[in-house]
């Protein structure tokens, strides 16, 4: 009797066990058929542009076969040609045979996460991997496609020169379309710092000829209109800051010896300054040395006369202003200075540079 019972269970467990293997469902073919790209097709052209960013592209494909009916994951994944799918992002899964993707977000895909360069055209590939949850990937065909993000360009507003006086004289030939000229700083009143290498005389000219107004010397610190009238002179070459009013017709020129720097980060702290060299072909003034942290001032000829500070205090670069503030050196250390006075091109401002070496 107890070995019939014994048989009985030992039937029982089996035809359980039976029943389970039944219950698993159907089983996944062996040679799963793999998604196929249908479009776009190998040698397309996307081309993105502030017109069609929210225009939508579609990518489609034949679907995988499993040999079973059941959801199959696609994802659709991008990469350089170049790199052969070592490093691809994901443009977006789907559970059909399709993906839309707006313009907008395959741009941003695009140049962020790909970093290809904008308005430019590059070469991408693009591939479809079909999944049963995460499990028995397959890999569609790779399609190659030339593609072009679109980034705005974004043009720096013209900056429109500003109205010149001319400086042509002896040193220079006499040639008012290629003299220095001397900038409107409002008011009728114009400066500029001239380099005059030879010759003593100079007259302004409010165009690059002689056809216009010239002005010439009536007597020291008074300007005529008279198209007759003499010429202004120094006395030698160097630096000068050249200044005129064509409204009260009258002029200034100051010889400049040199520019230098003071303030407590330099070795003459506030007391003396450390002069700067001139380079004529560069027209720049400029001085390696050591500097404290503390603050950095320009002036002219050792006095206060003439001198400039910062725009911003805190920047290393940037335009030269009459202030009392002075650039904020945070660090000990060896500097290279430079100082342009020349305002012939945009952004026709005197500037400075403060580089540590």
């Amino acid at each position: 009797m107890k070995k019939q019972f014994y048989t009985l269970l030992l039937l029982s467990a089996t035809l359980v066990s039976c029943q389970k293997d039944t219950e698993v469902g159907p089983m996944i073919a062996e040679n799963i058929t793999v998604p196929e790209i249908t479009n776009p097709s190998t040698g397309s052209t996307v081309e993105i542009t502030e017109t069609n960013l929210t225009d939508t592209v579609k990518i489609k494909w034949k679907e995988a076969d499993y040999g079973v009916t059941t959801a199959v994951n696609y994802n659709v994944e991008a990469d350089l040609a170049s790199r052969h799918f070592s490093q691809p992002i994901s443009l977006g899964s789907s559970s059909n045979n399709q993906l839309a993707i707006v313009m907008s977000d395959l741009n941003k895909k695009l140049l962020d996460q790909l970093q290809l360069p904008e308005n430019q055209a590059s070469e991408i590939e693009l591939r479809i991997g079909a999944s049963i949850n995460n499990q028995k990937l397959v890999i569609s065909q790779i399609v190659k496609l030339t593609v072009t993000p679109f980034k705005a360009i974004i043009e720096e507003p013209t900056i429109p020169e500003p109205v010149r006086l001319w400086v042509p004289g002896g040193y220079q030939g006499y040639k008012p379309a290629e003299a220095p000229k001397l900038t409107d700083i409002g008011d009728g009143k114009f400066e500029g710092y001239v380099y005059i290498s030879s010759g003593t005389d100079l007259k302004f000219t409010s165009a690059p000829d002689w056809n216009h107004i010239n002005y010439g010397y009536a007597s020291d610190g008074k300007l005529s209109t008279d198209g007759g009238a003499g010429s202004m002179s120094v006395d030698k070459a160097g630096v000068y800051k050249l200044e005129a009013n064509i409204n009260d017709l009258t002029y200034k020129i100051t010889y400049i010896s040199t520019w230098g720097l003071i303030g407590t980060a330099t070795p003459g702290n506030w007391d003396n300054s450390t002069a700067m060299t001139y380079n004529a072909n560069k027209d720049e003034w400029s001085k390696t040395l050591n500097l404290k942290a503390g603050a950095l001032k320009f002036r002219a000829n050792d006095g206060w006369d003439i001198n400039f500070g910062p725009a911003s205090s805190g920047d290393l670069e940037g335009e030269l202003i009459q202030t009392n503030d002075a650039i904020n050196i945070t660090a000990d250390g060896n500097y290279t200075v430079t100082i342009s006075l020349n305002k012939a091109s945009a952004p026709y401002k005197y500037t400075y540079t403060v580089q540590k070496n």
